[in-house]
């Protein structure tokens, strides 16, 4: 059969427009090009080099922070490690991160410091530093014993998830193993000799300038690096607040505090101190896990509660209305920065909330403070009673010696009695009052020219 001209035209239009559409949507391209010059450096260093809940949820704000604004990540670390489930939530954060991620380690990232910097997309590391020691331990917060976890359900775990993080950019999974299984700890020359990391540099900025124009392929877009300017990341006092209770030994204060602190409530009969009894024993059960979103929002109830009941059940202001300020300034410190979109007001919105809430509560707990000072000194001064001693008067009845009658003092009557007989009309003066409020007056003696 033969195929006339015009048919094999159209049969060949066909094959020019559907086999490419074809084959775009079998193998997409990374045609969508962008350059990043920016860059959000978050770190993991001293103080707050212990990586915890905190910590990791800095972090995290951190990449969510890059994402938004179309620059890349920068972690700077130098950390002996952490928790374990604050490592796998930065090593996500990374890991999926929208944006390119860049790990620099200042001097040591050992533990699970290592864990977190093996799923960027670029790893620096100064000259001289170290990584690795990546087996899981067990510490005691007593006696501060240190043992080695050698259970293959709690070590394959770390060790899948290591290689899952390590996989994506071609690292050496074999030494990334050693890190977990013994022990192993690597300088930054062998690290890059053998392919854990990417580059050996004297600083920041070193690194920095090596990896612009490197292009960097993620979820189908191609970044090309031309850092020009780099933004601290800043985080959040409620990051903060939780690093810090996540530190065992504060922990343990806070709890042993509000033990006993509930217990002498309790057995005194002093309820208005078992507020903050309850606070100290939720904030030293934080480190243990318990969840610091509910904690936040008990304590803004319970503290709008106690002040609403200071200012409109409880005369005057005492311990209720400051335990009441106290635990709202805790609960908004510990409020969420970050909560789904569309379901909830956006961060910015929320911080701007915060701000404003902690404001007022500052303003109302100086004013009250004041008001509360002011009380306590008109208490601790001696109290004055007024007595009309030495004032002068009128006699309205006929007072004999021994008898009592009514005096008329400064347009007041009061009880008076005598040693001398005085007339209705006299003249009288107050010589002393007795215990009993009964006035001893004397006759004022008129004086002739």
């Amino acid at each position: 059969m033969k195929l006339s001209f015009m048919g094999l035209l159209f049969f060949t239009l066909i094959i020019l427009i559907v086999v490419p559409t074809y084959s775009t949507i079998l193998y997409p391209s990374t045609s969508q090009r962008v350059v990043v010059d920016r860059g959000v450096l978050v770190e993991v260093a001293p103080p707050w080099d212990t990586i915890d809940s905190g910590v990791a949820e800095c972090v995290v704000d951190a990449v969510k922070y890059a994402e938004s604004s179309n620059a890349v990540l920068i972690m700077r670390v130098d950390s002996y490690g952490g928790y374990l489930d604050s490592a796998f939530s930065i090593g996500d954060s990374l890991y999926y991160s929208k944006t390119p991620t860049v790990a620099f380690v200042e001097n040591k990232a050992l533990s699970a410091g290592t864990l977190i910097i093996l799923p960027a997309d670029i790893i620096g590391l100064k000259r001289g530093s170290i990584i690795g020691a990546m087996k899981p331990v067990i510490v005691n917060p007593v006696t501060g014993e240190i043992q080695f976890v050698n259970e293959s359900k709690i070590l394959e775990p770390v060790i899948g998830k290591a290689k899952v993080y390590g996989e994506r950019r071609g690292r050496n999974t074999s030494l990334i193993e050693d890190f977990v299984i013994q022990a192993k700890v690597v300088n930054s020359s062998e690290a890059v000799k053998n392919k854990v990391a990417d580059y050996e540099v004297l600083s920041l900025d070193e690194l920095i300038g090596l990896i612009n124009g490197v292009q960097i392929e993620k979820n189908g877009v191609l970044y090309e690096l031309s850092i020009k300017s780099i933004e601290p990341y800043s985080c959040s006092i409620r990051s903060r607040f939780l690093s810090l209770l996540s530190n065992s030994y504060l922990a343990n204060i806070l709890l042993s505090i509000g033990v006993l602190a509930a217990i002498f409530s309790l057995v005194s009969g002093k309820l208005v101190v078992l507020p903050l009894a309850i606070a100290f024993v939720l904030l030293g059960l934080m480190s243990s896990g318990l969840n610091p979103n509910m904690v936040s929002l008990f304590f803004i109830l319970m503290g709008a509660l106690l002040l609403a009941l200071e200012l409109f059940v409880i005369p005057g202001f005492g311990i209720v209305g400051i335990s009441g300020i106290i635990l709202l300034l805790l609960g908004f410190a510990l409020i969420p920065m970050y909560i789904p979109t569309g379901v909830s007001p956006t961060g910015e919105y929320i911080n701007a909330i915060r701000a404003f809430i902690l404001g007022t509560a500052l303003t109302l707990g100086s004013f009250f403070g004041v008001v509360l000072f002011k009380v306590v000194q008109v208490r601790r001064k001696k109290p004055v009673s007024y007595t009309p001693e030495g004032k002068r008067g009128v006699a309205v009845d006929e007072i004999k010696p021994g008898s009592i009658g009514f005096v008329k003092i400064e347009g007041e009557y009061w009880r008076a009695t005598s040693s001398k007989l005085i007339n209705p009309g006299d003249e009288v003066v107050v010589v002393k009052m007795r215990d009993d409020g009964i006035l001893v007056v004397e006759k004022k003696e008129s004086t002739g020219t």
